[in-house]
């Protein structure tokens, strides 16, 4: 299920029905290719890693972190109750601070919902579709066709929700 879904733009774009069918293929080719370039799924799935703690701390690989199901210390074979969630950074902190060295277990949600999906992800899905399918068509009508190139708008978008080199 896309985030973005084709009823919701056929409504703001007063789409024609008669060309769902392309709509929904310029629809789904931007999706892919917003999540090729972040570098990770926007719908919001499970996790589970396994991670060695350093500096009293665990770095999360997802991104847009939603629920922390479990955390069980493999070390002591003790679940983990007591944590901070730093949200912006990826970042589980423990309480107390005894558990450096040791192998954590984690499961968790992250990830987009409907709901919670930012409004500027949400435009830059829009403006791809709107350039695929100007590209399309000038393909389609055999005229002179430049390879869609993400706006810089868009790219500066997906920099900000791109994973970070640590």
């Amino acid at each position: 299920m896309q985030l973005v879904e084709y009823e919701d733009i056929a409504k703001l774009l007063d789409l024609d029905i008669k060309e769902k069918d392309f709509d929904e293929l310029c629809l789904n080719a931007a999706y892919e290719e917003i999540e090729k370039a972040l570098g990770y799924p926007l719908e919001e799935k499970e996790y589970c890693e396994v991670l060695s703690v350093k500096d009293n701390r665990i770095i999360l690989d997802a991104i847009s972190i939603a629920e922390i199901i479990e955390i069980t210390d493999i070390t002591t074979k003790k679940q983990i109750d007591y944590f901070t969630v730093d949200y912006e950074n990826k970042c589980i902190y423990f309480v107390p601070a005894k558990t450096d060295d040791h192998i954590i277990f984690i499961n968790y949600k992250a990830g987009f919902t409907k709901e919670n999906l930012p409004a500027d992800l949400k435009d830059s899905i829009l403006r791809l579709f709107m350039l695929k399918q100007t590209s399309l068509r000038k393909l389609e009508n055999d005229e002179a066709y430049n390879e869609t190139i993400l706006h810089s708008e868009i790219f500066e978008t997906i920099k900000r929700y791109k994973r970070k080199a640590l």
